[in-house]
């Protein structure tokens, strides 16, 4: 089935009929508005989310459509489409505005940031005396300092399965020892 034979109304007919061929008809003929509005908000950084997300917006859409309104679907569907993507927008600079103002108690609530808790060197003491230094520079790095594998890969020249190996038995060393 090709959209250009057939009117938003006839398709919305033989969808509300139970036609599933007219419901990927309907996503085929509005794939490239969906696609023009993710880029006039400037959302294209998450598009593939905006897309999935204006195809459920193009499918509610169809189910509470009433033509009885004077109204062109088009015009309906992509007043819909705006109003989800600006609800998105104002809901993103309202979490970043939250994050701005309380990025004080952020960085102070988190202890891998920046300032460690008050435990820290004291802990960091008691485990210098179980691992072995290349066990507490593998493990300082990527359980306290947070570091990806491959970055401590890279850094100290090792092989993956040598760090995951090395973080596994520091772990049930740190484990034992605080057991007994």
């Amino acid at each position: 089935m090709e959209y250009q034979r057939y009117n938003d109304f006839e398709i919305i007919a033989l969808i509300k009929e139970g036609n599933n061929d007219a419901i990927n008809l309907m996503f085929d003929k509005y794939s490239k508005l969906i696609s023009k509005k993710i880029f006039k908000f400037n959302l294209y950084y998450v598009y593939e989310d905006m897309f999935q997300e204006g195809q459920m917006i193009l499918f509610n859409s169809i189910k509470k459509f009433d033509d009885k309104y004077n109204k062109t679907f088009t015009r309906y569907f992509e007043q819909n489409l705006e109003r989800k993507f600006m609800t998105y927008i104002n809901k993103m600079k309202r979490r970043s505005d939250i994050f701005s103002e309380n990025i004080n108690y952020i960085y102070e609530s988190n202890h891998n940031v920046f300032a460690n808790s008050h435990y820290y060197d004291i802990l960091l003491k008691e485990i210098k005396s179980i691992l072995t230094k290349k066990e507490l520079e593998v493990f300082v790095l990527r359980e306290i300092k947070n570091y990806s594998v491959k970055f401590i890969c890279n850094k100290l020249a090792l092989e993956d399965k040598f760090v995951y190996n090395t973080i596994h038995r520091s772990k049930a060393k740190i484990k034992a020892h605080f057991q007994d």
